[in-house]
């Protein structure tokens, strides 16, 4: 071989690994997409997506992404999503993600990356004669975002079994109709389609409270028993191994959007609306989130008392020992419950 042709093979070579380079250092994924639920108990995820706080995150550790922000009416279609790889993260009630956590284990790993909202979820009426749950009879229809799987539909069957008895938790589930927040919210208002009773969140609950003769028949705190975790972000096993500097700054960017809430409130409500194009007045936002009840932070609190009932009534066949067995471990320096 002549010196000039091993100068040019030499050269190519060179010119190869050149190439290569970039894509061994861009070993994570560059484009991510997040689903997640309606309503106020998302606003940290509302608020990386208004200032691409995961980006910067990302950026800041090498990583350049692009996340693409998507909202969807309850757990289960959420739960779909997240199964058939249409999104990398999902963010839904606790309840779906004990309930993917659960059947996913062998097959996807499907876990916690962190907690977002303990906030109360309340069950309304609009029937005077209804002052309790076990108020509501067959011909009343109760609307939540999903059947079963849904947080407000686990919670609500806890305080099925407290009315009515061990056992029992089952008893209102034959007039349980599925419908995202929006919808329900009308349908109760309106007394469309014979619904009677929704299980709420925020701020649907507190613009039916101001509906004349929308009245609160139990919370979720009532039923168990002081604060818990509403929401929660979700992921599978191969998304945080094959990704563990956009899952560190994914947490970093929630962290901050949890900061940006608490020292700039206004500022935070002023980025919902620019996101979500919510029309609820001001002032019942302004006067959700100042209250001591609206928690934000990325531990669960409680959430053993909502996995121990769900295993008990044969939802999952898993029992957990601790949160951290449906939580990834970037979370377990963390003070949850």
């Amino acid at each position: 071989m002549t010196n000039p042709l091993r100068v040019r093979l030499a050269a190519v070579a060179a010119a190869v690994l050149c190439l290569a380079a970039p894509a061994q250092a861009q070993a994570e994924m560059n484009s991510v997409r997040v689903a997640t639920q309606i309503g106020l108990p998302y606003l940290p995820l509302i608020i990386m997506q208004h200032d691409k706080l995961w980006e910067t995150e990302a950026k800041a550790r090498g990583v350049d992404v692009t996340v693409d922000y998507s909202r969807l009416g309850g757990g289960s279609p959420l739960n779909d999503a997240l199964l058939s790889d249409s999104v990398q993260v999902a963010a839904a009630g606790l309840a779906p993600m004990l309930t993917l956590w659960d059947k996913s284990a062998k097959v996807y790993g499907v876990k916690g990356l962190s907690a977002i909202n303990a906030s109360p979820m309340d069950l309304l009426t609009n029937k005077p004669d209804i002052k309790s749950i076990k108020d509501f009879g067959p011909n009343d229809r109760i609307a939540l975002p999903s059947i079963r799987v849904s947080i407000q539909a686990i919670i609500l069957a806890m305080g099925v079994e407290q009315a009515f008895g061990p056992g029992k938790s089952g008893e209102l589930d034959n007039i349980e109709v599925a419908m995202a927040h929006p919808e329900a919210y009308a349908a109760l208002t309106t007394k469309a389609g014979g619904i009677t009773g929704y299980m709420a969140s925020s701020p649907f609950q507190e613009r039916a409270l101001k509906v004349p003769g929308i009245t609160k028949v139990a919370d979720s705190f009532d039923i168990l028993g002081g604060p818990a975790t509403f929401s929660v972000a979700y992921a599978k096993a191969d998304f945080v191994k094959s990704n563990p500097k956009l899952v560190e700054a994914f947490i970093a960017a929630q962290r901050r959007a949890v900061g940006l809430i608490k020292t700039d409130l206004k500022g935070s409500i002023d980025k919902y609306y620019a996101v979500t194009n919510d029309k609820t007045d001001r002032a019942i936002v302004e006067e959700i989130l100042a209250s001591p009840s609206y928690d934000f932070d990325i531990f669960p609190k409680e959430s053993m008392k909502i996995a121990d009932f769900m295993h008990r009534t044969g939802v999952l066949k898993q029992k957990p020992a601790s949160w951290k067995d449906y939580f990834f471990e970037i979370v377990h320096g963390e003070k949850g419950s």
